[in-house]
């Protein structure tokens, strides 16, 4: 459509900007790293979650955890990872943005994958809200305290699906993507349809409280997010990298 030339125009298999869009779509896709930054440093450094509360811990246990143990830095750690969340909005709408230029009209899975990463901000948002409350008022009982923290974890970790989809959406766009030097290899695409399937396994807090599909397990949490936060980077870095060579 004529729009859609206006915005890019094609020339030996590249995609080609014409209205200085690309500025803008870069600093939406470093929110993406932004954001991954503000996970590692706030989430699972300052909060502590490399090393979370366990799910049979115990609702005594849980309340030192969270109101003795580590309270200030579940406060100050989930803050920063709610603010990181908010930079997920404009890099996820970033990612819907650079395959609808390979997808081409009607781009549902473009749509998809940016829709779902906002899905994706909101409920870790959500999440740090219910961490922060779990820690807010050490004068809670401890039966309110764990079921702060198990609505939080399973807030976080049954939004599997959305993660998926996510992936699987990116995936269908990337095999579109015909040109001779596609904008992400085939290996990764690949990878990223494999993780897509892998991460189901962050279901299993529903039916576990102890083990690796527990909420703190290495199949229900480590393993998801290691697959999600690798996707978003290494994708996030081939973007940029395709960004780069339109210019």
């Amino acid at each position: 459509s004529s729009r859609e030339k206006t915005e890019f125009q094609t020339r030996k298999g590249e995609l080609m900007p014409t209205d200085g869009r690309p500025n803008s779509l870069k600093i939406g896709l470093w929110c993406n790293w932004i954001f991954v930054a503000l996970t590692a440093v706030g989430w699972l450094g300052i909060a502590h979650f490399f090393a979370p509360a366990r799910a049979d811990l115990g609702l005594e246990a849980t309340k030192v955890w969270f109101t003795e143990t580590h309270r200030t830095g579940v406060i100050v750690g989930c803050t920063l990872f709610y603010i990181g969340a908010g930079l997920l909005t404009p890099g996820s709408i970033a990612f819907g943005m650079m395959l609808s230029k390979i997808e081409g009209r009607h781009p549902l899975w473009s749509a998809t994958t940016a829709v779902c990463g906002v899905f994706i901000s909101l409920i870790v948002f959500l999440n740090c809200c219910g961490w922060i409350v779990a820690a807010y008022r050490p004068e809670f009982g401890a039966d309110v305290i764990q079921s702060w923290y198990d609505w939080a974890w399973f807030a976080f970790l049954l939004g599997w699906i959305y993660l998926a989809i996510e992936m699987a959406a990116t995936g269908i766009v990337e095999l579109m993507d015909n040109r001779p030097n596609p904008m992400i290899p085939r290996w990764f695409t690949w990878l990223t349809l494999a993780g897509a399937l892998a991460i189901f396994t962050a279901a299993g807090p529903a039916f576990f409280k102890s083990g690796p599909f527990a909420y703190h397990g290495l199949l229900a949490f480590y393993m998801p997010v290691v697959v999600w936060g690798s996707y978003l980077s290494i994708t996030t870095w081939f973007m940029i990298k395709e960004l780069g060579r339109t210019a």
